[in-house]
């Protein structure tokens, strides 16, 4: 298998285009991700378990994913509003999503193809951790706050909503990431991976590194298209920045803005 070498994620369009998709993307999704991560926020302060704020956020959460197409369709269904708030008064849960929190995309970066985490190289029990906090919060998740889960899309959705992490990998993101170069993402189901050992848990362990080099290189036009939309307060949340740019791009009727080059690589896997 070719190894990551040589892989660049850019934001092609300009400031203007970029403040446009954003203005572009469904405001009622852009309120419910405000409304969770307000809530979160304060939730991550206070490190008391079995306090109001979980209550408050996982009512929040709760009815963002109802609205974000949770059982409808072939979504899974969701479990009542007391499991949700009893797994995120669990310290265990809490401790993931916090350290997940406290990793922005903005603390990411590759070099020579090499993890950097804020700013120096990311030893390997600090990968591990990273990886072992994302994967421990999507399998919980899964089996938490929702009914007969087996794909990633609405736990990641859920880690989204808590921690503005990374984008959640659902059908239009997937094939926005596809459009733009990012090869084997163009899957009609994308099971939730064990870990991040083979291909499919690689990419979500490596895409927020990525996307991170991405958020620093091309900085300017990124920071100046998001001042230019009608929701500035998103320069704060890069990883909810990529979710929606990437989902709007799976429409072929929209510009190609995040792309990763060449697409002759193996992007996901890191040497």
């Amino acid at each position: 298998m070719k190894t990551n070498l040589g892989v660049c994620v850019k934001v092609l369009d300009n400031a203007q285009t970029i403040a446009e998709t954003i203005n572009a993307f469904p405001s009622v999704y852009h309120d419910g991700y405000f409304n969770c991560r307000t809530i979160a926020k304060q939730y991550f302060l206070n490190r008391t378990t079995g306090d109001y704020l979980a209550t408050d956020l996982a009512s929040a959460v709760r009815c963002t994913l109802e609205q974000w197409g949770a059982g409808k369709r072939e979504a899974p269904g969701l479990q009542p509003l007391r499991e949700f708030s009893n797994a995120l008064c669990q310290p265990e849960i809490r401790a993931s999503l916090a350290a997940l929190t406290g990793t922005p995309l903005s603390a990411l970066t590759v070099v020579r193809q090499r993890r950097y985490l804020n700013a120096e190289p990311a030893k390997y029990d600090d990968l591990l951790s990273l990886e072992s906090n994302l994967f421990f919060a999507l399998h919980t998740l899964a089996e938490r706050l929702f009914i007969e889960n087996t794909n990633v899309t609405y736990p990641m959705k859920a880690v989204l909503l808590m921690t503005g992490f990374m984008p959640a990998f659902d059908g239009k993101v997937r094939a926005g990431l596809q459009r733009g170069g990012f090869s084997g993402m163009n899957k009609t189901q994308y099971l939730l991976p064990a870990s991040a050992v083979h291909s499919d848990g690689k990419k979500i362990s490596g895409l927020p590194f990525l996307l991170g080099q991405c958020w620093a290189m091309c900085a300017s036009q990124i920071r100046e298209g998001i001042s230019k939309s009608s929701f500035p307060e998103l320069i704060q949340e890069p990883g909810r920045v990529f979710d929606v740019l990437l989902f709007m791009q799976a429409d072929k009727r929209n510009t190609i803005t995040v792309t990763c080059e060449p697409t002759s690589r193996v992007w996901y896997d890191f040497p």
